[in-house]
């Protein structure tokens, strides 16, 4: 009798698990399908559904959840989505055609943003610099022609 209480409070452990393993799997499945679409409320709110509390929200969700039990995939309801809001219902844009560029001009504005502000940096770093130095020897300074004969004849007094 024991062994059967037993086996017994230990299957019903394992159903209770599977249910609540199943429960979460179904909701991580909503997370994924809120995550990738918009919702599309009255007041525009312009969320990523996952993140709205509307009412118009808790609606949607219900409704995605019905469809889930039914046997579509997130996959599914998302072409079913767009087909009917288009491609403003998606939270990203896709990766293919016209959309490619929303997905790269970030990283074309950090590159052509980073090379700009070397070229001000090196700008700038030659405006601060000296004119009056020799090219290659950055101690002696330039001395014009005028001002040389002025110092030979300067020097040619102290020697004699």
């Amino acid at each position: 009798m024991k062994i059967q209480n037993g086996l017994l409070a230990i299957l019903l452990a394992l159903v209770l698990v599977s249910g609540l393993a199943q429960s979460a799997g179904a909701a991580a499945v909503l997370a994924d399908l809120e995550n990738a679409l918009m919702c599309k409320c009255e007041d525009k709110c312009g969320k990523v559904l996952i993140n709205c509390t509307c009412s118009t929200s808790d609606k949607t969700r219900a409704a995605f959840t019905k469809l889930l039990d039914s046997g579509l995939t997130v996959q599914q309801i998302i072409d079913m989505q767009v087909e009917e809001h288009g491609e403003t219902i998606l939270s990203s844009p896709t990766k293919s055609g016209f959309n490619l560029t929303a997905w790269a001009m970030p990283f074309v504005a950090l590159l052509a943003g980073g090379f700009g502000v070397s070229k001000i940096i090196e700008a700038w770093k030659k405006k601060d610099a000296p004119n009056d130095l020799v090219a290659g020897d950055e101690e002696t300074p330039a001395v014009s022609a005028k001002n040389s004969s002025r110092i030979q004849d300067e020097l040619d007094k102290i020697e004699s």
